[in-house]
């Protein structure tokens, strides 16, 4: 009897060994699985937050765009950014009121461009953008307050088109986000009343 009793014993300690065995590969398959959904979720985290931060940033720009836009309107309309008159040659004002197509050249002269003169358009030529090229920066002509957190301050092009007793001007902005790479260009156009 004891020859039988020490049989069963081996047989029973062989069973749990090939039982803790088995364990530890499906405890290693499953801590290989959950690593790989966390590496997954922390790599689909980043991207979330890579993308809305490109959307503020992107927003960013469009308002600076909206306000150059603003901008370069109240600068065809001769008045300040509180809507005050600016008066010619006055600190922040234009030496010579906008009128008519005076002063609009084809060297865009202080942003403003006669668009007859050019086969292209004018906003298309990447050095117009530029702090030497012919744009005109946020607040230049209007004393309007420089824009925060942008990371350059957004510019205008102001276009002349002639038609018949009236007359179009064109303006052209671009903004600038918190990163100066992300960019924004917009575009309207303002009548100005008949002579």
């Amino acid at each position: 009897m004891k020859f039988q009793h020490r049989f069963c014993r081996r047989a029973l300690s062989s069973s749990n060994l090939g039982q803790r065995g088995i364990s530890l590969v499906i405890v290693m398959i499953f801590l290989v699985i959950l690593s790989v959904l966390g590496v997954t979720a922390m790599q689909s985290s980043t991207l979330g937050s890579r993308i809305a931060r490109n959307e503020a940033d992107r927003t960013l720009a469009f308002q600076a765009a909206e306000a150059a836009l603003r901008d370069g309107e109240l600068d065809i309309k001769n008045l300040k950014a509180d809507n005050s008159a600016c008066v010619a040659a006055s600190a922040g004002c234009r030496v010579l009121s906008i009128s008519r197509g005076d002063g609009f050249d084809t060297v865009c002269n202080l942003g403003l461009c006669d668009s007859r003169a050019f086969t292209t358009p004018v906003w298309e030529d990447a050095t117009k953008w530029t702090t030497t090229g012919a744009s005109v920066a946020y607040g230049t002509y209007t004393t309007a307050t420089a824009l925060p957190v942008v990371g350059q301050q957004p510019r205008y092009i102001l276009e002349y088109f002639p038609l018949g007793d009236s007359v179009i001007y064109r303006i052209t902005a671009v903004g600038f986000g918190a990163n100066t790479t992300t960019q924004v260009m917009l575009q309207s156009a303002v009548k100005a009343p008949p002579v």
